[in-house]
């Protein structure tokens, strides 16, 4: 099946790259909801901001000289939280999001170096023609260490990391794959080209790869390939829908400090296909994916603790998209967004104030180190007008890599418009970790 290669081109990690193979990873049979009242151990809390470093040295010094099979790191004990990982580090030297982007495509579906951060996010719902369904990710990570300067001498010397993270629902087998990969940015170990006039967009992460493939525009077709423990994919991501513009045409503001924001933009439906090899069995498949591109320097304020974001599709042919951030206090930041994709592509833009999200129930990790909404409510009172109850697939579709989040297939039933509705999608539920 995948092979480490993408689009026709050998991405290959060179014979002494590793991959960040620490536990806990792997597979795990969905068992429902569980309750805080179950007994666990725990460890220690410690600060948030020893956590921090100490995860973030682990990450560069790994970045640096690969990771031995079976080591332990911050999965093991308390994870880097998402929030921190993006409002850690300093700003000085790099470009800030303060006014929307003039984005040329394809140039703009490539890096922008002049950031810290930076993430390519595919999500999707797949099946075989027998109809065994399943859900897959892979989201590709470049984090700046330092600001631009004078080229380092030396074949390993990096600017940036790349990480990624994959993730396989079986829906029908009621089981969640979940692996990672992390390098320094050098080499042919990891990185992230084009697309240009002679090259199409390549990103790489040791033997994980996504590519542009021959005869498109340099990013779409896009050929995905992540080999892994007990799972792996190779699919394409074809043309769909259009390109849709975040929050003020791209600037996706998260506060209302200047430069707190991100470049943010969308492709809400495209056509997925390709095979996935789950437990040893490989299946040819067929779909829908999401894409979602973003880039800042700094994009959360002091006060916001995680986020709660949806992409929904539903069977007519329009998406959803809602970010709920999430604040210390527990109330939702004003700055949350949102946007509704219409059959043609027209976009219309959810503001906060039309929007009611609820909790429903709560699962529990099963080490009690983290706690989620089990569902939710989505509902919004303006035009277009939704009541929509998403509900996941699987319980536990919880990623345990260098960040602890929950990210998963959901399914989604209401009304849209006066009429039933019911479609799929993607959640992403940060900040919720208990230690």
């Amino acid at each position: 099946m995948a092979s480490g290669r993408a689009g026709g081109q050998g991405l290959r990690a060179g014979a002494d790259a590793r991959r960040w193979v620490g536990a806990p990873r792997g597979t795990r049979c969905d068992s429902g909801p569980r309750t805080s009242g179950d007994t666990r151990q725990r460890r220690a809390k410690a600060p948030a901001r020893d956590r921090l470093a100490a995860a973030w040295a682990l990450v560069v010094a790994l970045a640096a000289c690969g990771r031995p099979e079976g080591a332990g790191g911050p999965a093991d004990g308390a994870a880097l939280r998402v929030a921190d990982a993006l409002a850690a580090g300093p700003v000085e030297g790099f470009e800030r999001a303060v006014a929307p982007p003039q984005l040329v495509f394809p140039r703009d579906h490539g890096p922008h170096p002049g950031f810290r951060t930076e993430w390519w996010y595919v999500t999707g719902h797949v099946a075989s023609a027998a109809g065994r369904r399943f859900g897959g990710q892979l989201a590709v990570f470049r984090q700046a260490l330092a600001a631009r300067g004078p080229p380092r001498a030396g074949a390993l010397a990096a600017r940036d990391m790349v990480f990624a993270h994959a993730a396989l629902a079986d829906l029908d087998g009621k089981r969640f794959h979940f692996d990672e990969r992390i390098s320094r940015a050098a080499g042919d170990l990891a990185f992230v080209r084009g697309p240009a006039a002679d090259q199409p967009f390549a990103v790489q992460c040791l033997d994980w790869s996504a590519v542009g493939a021959p005869g498109g525009d340099g990013f779409l077709p896009l050929r995905l390939a992540a080999p892994a423990r007990g799972f792996a994919f190779d699919l394409e991501l074809s043309p769909g829908k259009p390109v849709v513009l975040q929050g003020e045409a791209g600037l996706s503001r998260k506060s209302g400090e200047p430069g707190n924001a991100s470049h943010y933009y969308s492709l809400t439906r495209l056509p997925l296909a390709g095979r996935v090899t789950c437990d040893g069995e490989v299946h040819d498949v067929r779909g829908e994916g999401w894409l979602d591109r973003e880039w800042s320097t700094s994009a959360l304020g002091a006060e916001q603790v995680g986020w709660d974001w949806f992409s929904l599709q539903l069977d007519g042919g329009v998406e959803v998209m809602w970010y709920q951030l999430r604040r210390r206090d527990g109330g939702r930041d004003p700055w949350s967004r949102g946007v509704v994709v219409g059959r043609g592509g027209a976009a219309t833009r959810l503001e906060p104030a039309a929007i009611e999200l609820l909790p429903e129930g709560e699962w529990t990790a099963a080490d009690g180190g983290a706690r989620y909404p089990a569902r939710w409510r989505l509902r919004h009172r303006g035009e277009p007008a939704f009541d929509l109850a998403v509900a996941p697939l699987l319980a536990d579709q919880e990623l345990r890599v260098i960040v602890r989040y929950w990210e998963g297939a959901v399914g989604v039933d209401g009304t849209f418009a006066g009429k039933p509705a019911r479609g799929r999608g993607y959640l992403e539920m940060t900040g919720y970790t208990t230690r």
